[in-house]
């Protein structure tokens, strides 16, 4: 890969800690199939148990397939949370999230989240989560956003209610356990 290579034209956002980067299919792709130039072109150090959880193989390669055959849906899928050092020195990538597609037909949208174990309890997921319903609320097309978290994730329901979620009910149609469900509406932010 060339050095001059950089970063997609995609959304970026920018927190007081955090530099949060939308993939494009490139990057999905390289995320998946060259790990190594995936943290290039981030300008991040390379870690060793990047992604975080509930990201897998299967799901990596959606996001990439999704954003080649549709690339205007950057911003709708996968971002990366990253921290920033010093202007000169790489960041590091601390977790990832973003939603699973753009609004639907109520002008809807699901956002989820993971971070990487080393980076929880500091409140950079709810910096991220905060920032990442700031640009999709931002979008004309958008009214409301769903999350869904299992009923006993007392860290990830926390940082929805610290982003102005409110519980909505529950989901119990998972093979897994069941799920709390979470709204945020544009008069809510």
């Amino acid at each position: 890969m060339p050095a001059h290579e950089t970063i997609s034209a995609g959304p970026m956002k920018s927190t007081p800690r955090l530099r949060l980067v939308a993939l494009d299919a490139h990057l999905a792709g390289l995320q998946l199939d060259d790990r190594k130039g995936f943290f290039r072109i981030l300008n991040v150090q390379a870690e060793a148990t990047w992604p975080p959880e509930l990201n897998n193989t299967e799901s990596l390669a959606q996001t990439r397939d999704r954003l080649a055959a549709q690339p205007n849906e950057a911003g709708w899928h996968a971002w990366v949370f990253i921290m920033r050092w010093a202007d000169d020195a790489p960041g590091r990538l601390v977790g990832n999230g973003g939603f699973y597609g753009p609004p639907d037909e109520n002008g809807s949208v699901e956002i989820g989240y993971s971070m990487l174990p080393s980076f929880r309890e500091q409140g950079l997921a709810t910096e991220a989560v905060q920032a990442l319903c700031d640009w999709a609320l931002a979008q004309p097309a958008v009214h409301a956003i769903r999350a869904r978290t299992p009923l006993s994730g007392t860290a990830s329901r926390r940082v929805l209610e610290k982003c102005g979620f409110t519980l909505a009910g529950e989901d119990s149609s998972s093979r897994a356990a069941p799920l709390a469900v979470y709204t945020l509406t544009r008069n809510a932010g």
